[in-house]
């Protein structure tokens, strides 16, 4: 018997797909380590990252996948009409538009986009200095956010490494600004397949962390298309093909008082993350120095950690890492 099993033909196991990689199975390798399955069919890594989709990301977090049916639920009883208005935002004045805006999504057409995707531009494509001279802080309430694609390499100096910055003006804290942000309902990475040759369009799901982030009604797109107007938003590019915008008609959304915000539930006061309440002396060693001895709390470090990472400012935003990043993987 030991002679037989001797003698049987030694048979190379090829992995075929994922099923032994996922996490939770049985396994003789790594249950995180898609190395050699690269090497054995070509599949990249990060293909295999899973629920990336709205639909099921929170699946295994129930409380959270009620806070988003809840926010979502809220969000479209609360949106305008959809507004659209085709314009050359080159030569239009972007100060008629009114009121001012508490959340404004900026997608330049680049000349970036239109090289990757192998086609031939239909409009003027803008450059960093164009975009700067934008009076954005003119049409943007006293509180309220920016969110700029900037590509992923022309504008490094100017986004480093994130697709889509987040810039704020005027002050807000999530400590004590419950009113008019909910932080930390979304995650900040948005992962997608990469485009298909043409499509110069942006994950959808940037209105999706947008509309969940900010509280603010009165939303605006500049350098929307047809394929973006949506409830809720103010949507001006230069290649809609029509227009439906009126300045008193969008203003009578807004004419009560505090009516510019979604409002909240207690629902989803209760489930929403919340900022940790701040430390006491006691709670840090019994008034030790800042920094502390071994031991101790180091109240200055965690400060430290916890402060906002924003650069300079430009045109009153201060320009931030707090924006969302778009994460795409060619198929292989």
């Amino acid at each position: 018997m030991q002679q037989e099993e001797e003698n049987l033909p030694y048979e190379e196991e090829i992995y075929k797909d994922s099923s032994t990689f996922l996490k939770g199975t049985q396994s003789l390798n790594p249950h995180n380590d898609y190395c050699q399955h690269f090497v054995d069919t070509g599949h990249r890594p990060q293909n295999f990252i899973r629920d990336v989709g709205l639909a099921d990301r929170f699946e295994e977090y129930p409380k959270l996948r009620e806070l988003i049916r809840l926010k979502d639920e809220l969000i479209a009883k609360s949106n305008t009409p959809p507004m659209y208005l085709q314009a050359d935002i080159e030569a239009f004045d972007i100060r008629e538009l009114t009121p001012k805006f508490d959340v404004i999504l900026l997608e330049p057409p680049l000349e970036e986009y239109y090289r990757e995707t192998g086609i031939t531009a239909n409009e003027k494509c803008w450059t960093w200095d164009d975009i700067m001279k934008l009076e954005i802080d003119e049409i943007a309430a006293p509180r309220s956010f920016i969110f700029l694609w900037c590509g992923s390499g022309e504008g490094l100096d100017l986004g480093r490494v994130e697709h889509c910055l987040m810039g704020i003006k005027g002050t807000v804290k999530r400590s004590t600004d419950g009113d008019f942000i909910h932080a930390n309902v979304d995650i900040d990475l948005i992962i997608t397949e990469e485009p298909e040759i043409g499509n110069i369009e942006k994950p959808v799901e940037i209105f999706h962390i947008i509309e969940h982030f900010c509280l603010g009604r009165r939303r605006l797109h500049l350098f929307g298309r047809d394929s973006t107007i949506r409830p809720g938003w103010l949507t001006v590019g230069p290649t809609l093909t029509n227009s439906n915008y009126n300045a008193e008609t969008y203003a009578s959304y807004f004419s009560a008082p505090n009516s510019y915000l979604t409002g909240c539930t207690e629902e989803i006061e209760r489930l929403r993350p919340k900022s940790p309440p701040p430390k006491s002396k006691s709670d840090r060693g019994g008034g030790a120095p800042r920094g502390g001895g071994r031991g101790g709390t180091s109240a200055g470090r965690g400060r430290e950690r916890n402060r906002s990472n924003f650069r300079g400012e430009r045109g009153g935003f201060r320009g931030g890492r707090g924006g969302a990043h778009r994460g795409g993987f060619p198929p292989r």
